[in-house]
């Protein structure tokens, strides 16, 4: 459903507050819309956080707002579709700026695309049984949710995205019930004796990303 080598600009941001990240992304939906930039791709980390989508009220927030902020975590509502999530240091966020007019108006296959872009070097790379389950929205690894996702679309253009655990403590998502849904949550580090390397999974992924959408990255940064 691609056009096969459509420029991508990959960014690395770094560690960056959600709301700033927020606010480059809807930069971005604007001038990726107009024809001004082409097809980015940012991929980052957040402090600790707490986000809920646009139809999703506090219901599967377990604790306090009060409790919330005493552990030093914020608290954002956002415009993205889904339920409540966690982003914190040790879990990869990517947030795809795509134009899906060229890659196909379809919403079902662009998060099925998402999905395959993490679960391909999750296999492949290192042995794991990384899977999707039917009718939910996200990448498993036995009953494991490891993958998160939730976007948003402006224009035809997409923003908000997917993010992987890598090395999180699962204690933030005991504040929560991840999307809504009572699942165990796990990292990738937690199937590894040895630490598998943030930067490493983020690489394979960006690639595996540009391969699923017949991209070819021309520029931005990429030194995680």
């Amino acid at each position: 459903m691609a056009y096969a080598d459509l420029p991508l600009k990959v960014l690395n941001l770094g560690l960056i507050p959600y709301a700033e990240a927020c606010n480059l992304q809807k930069k971005l939906v604007e001038e990726v819309a107009c024809g001004v930039s082409v097809n980015t791709l940012l991929v980052c980390q957040h402090p600790a956080v707490i986000t809920y989508g646009r139809r999703c009220g506090h219901d599967h927030i377990l604790v306090s707002e009060n409790e919330i902020r005493r552990r030093g975590i914020e608290l954002c509502q956002t415009d993205r579709g889904g339920d409540v999530t966690y982003h914190g240091p040790g879990q990869a966020v990517f947030y795809p700026i795509f134009d899906l007019k060229k890659i196909g108006q379809d919403l079902h296959y662009y998060m099925r695309m998402l999905e395959e872009a993490a679960i391909a070097p999750l296999k492949e790379h290192f042995g794991l049984n990384a899977y999707r389950r039917e009718g939910m929205t996200g990448v498993w690894i036995g009953p494991y949710k490891v993958g998160f996702i939730g976007i948003a679309v402006k224009k035809w253009v997409s923003y908000h995205g997917m993010s992987l655990n890598v090395g999180v403590d699962p204690e933030f998502f005991s504040l929560i019930k991840p999307c809504g849904l009572d699942v165990k949550v796990a990292s990738i580090n937690d199937f590894f004796s040895d630490e598998v390397q943030l930067e490493t999974i983020c690489d394979m992924i960006v690639e595996q990303m540009a391969h699923v959408f017949q991209f070819e990255v021309t520029g931005g940064s990429r030194q995680w």
